[in-house]
């Protein structure tokens, strides 16, 4: 299971981002939108990097 940096283990209440249903990939974002389909998990994967660039470049992403 993979955990974030400096995390010993995984909670039980953290969704994965991607996800697979009937030969198609999915990723889900913060603002509960569902992306997709992709055909494997690396084009979601990129997807998902595109979609943060343009959300943050929109002037909506919140600073932290």
């Amino acid at each position: 299971m993979r955990v974030r940096s400096g995390e010993g283990s995984k909670p039980w209440f953290r969704s994965e981002r991607y996800y697979h249903t009937n030969d198609r990939w999915w990723f889900l974002t913060r603002e509960k939108t569902e992306e997709g389909p992709f055909s494997s998990q690396q084009e979601a994967e990129n997807e998902l990097i595109l979609y943060v660039r343009k959300f943050k470049q929109s002037g909506n992403y919140p600073k932290l």
